[in-house]
Formats: structure tokens, C-alpha cells, sequence
């Protein structure tokens, strides 16, 4: 049975607030609509590294979270989406405060789903820029 645009984004809601490694890492949902997801992180001390900036694999990790919940709200509990490839571009240093991640498909077809994502920080200042390729396995009814 198909889900409604409704729906779909409604289950990207719950699958992306239930997962434990977004919650242990901080990263909420603050907005989501058919093939968009916005993110957020407050990068708190655990985030940082021993020179006082977000480690690495933060801003990814949230990257990766936000793309995959912009495809979610096209395929919604239908499908698994698993990452195939990502990357991220750093631009600028992030050490505290409200990081926000905005997801967006670029184009999703049956079996892939090819995605941007744009990380600002609390001031607006693009801080990374990245992308990812996601692919769709059905799961069984």
C-alpha cells in the first residue's frame, strides 16, 4: 500500500527522532517536507576535539542525517535507504552553538536517490557543503 506525501514525511519524523545515534549525538528534527530536511546540532563539549573545534566526523554525521531524511520523506517506510558515498567540503570551524543542517534531493528515482545538504551555522554562515548518493532497498510486506 502507498503512503501519502503526509504520511511519508510523518515516518521520517519518527524514524529520524527514534534513532538512537541521532539522539546520542544531539541531532533533532526542526523541519521536514517532501524531499527537504533541516537538522539541527547545539555542538556541545563532547563534539569537540582537543584543539576546541567540532571533531570530523560531526558535521558528516549530521550531513549524512540530514540527507537521508530528505530521501525518507519520498520513500518513507517502504524502503531502506542505505548510503552508498558522501562527502563534505568543510568551509569554516564550528566551536559551539546551533549548527543546522538543510538536506534536499536533487533527484530520486527507484533504486538511488542523489542528494545536496548545506550546514550553516547560529549566525547563517555556510560552514559545509557536501553531497550523497543513497540506495533504495524495498523492504518486504
Amino acid at each position: 500500500m502507498s503512503q501519502s506525501p503526509a504520511e511519508r514525511i510523518a515516518y521520517a519524523r519518527s524514524w529520524t527522532g527514534g534513532s538512537p545515534y541521532y539522539g546520542r549525538m544531539g541531532i533533532a528534527v526542526e523541519s521536514l517536507d517532501e524531499g527537504r530536511a533541516i537538522l539541527r546540532l547545539d555542538v556541545a563539549a563532547g563534539h569537540l576535539n582537543a584543539d576546541g573545534i567540532a571533531h570530523g566526523g560531526v558535521l558528516p554525521a549530521l550531513a549524512d542525517a540530514a540527507m537521508g531524511s530528505a530521501a525518507r520523506t519520498l520513500h518513507g517506510a517502504a524502503a531502506q535507504l542505505l548510503t552508498a558515498e558522501s562527502n563534505l567540503r568543510y568551509l569554516a570551524a564550528v566551536r559551539a552553538g546551533v549548527v543546522r543542517a538543510e538536506g534536499r534531493v536533487v533527484k530520486a528515482g527507484r533504486r538511488v536517490v542523489f542528494t545536496e545538504v548545506d550546514i550553516s551555522d547560529a549566525n547563517g554562515s555556510l560552514v559545509a557543503r557536501g553531497g550523497a548518493t543513497f540506495i533504495i532497498q524495498q523492504r518486504e510486506a
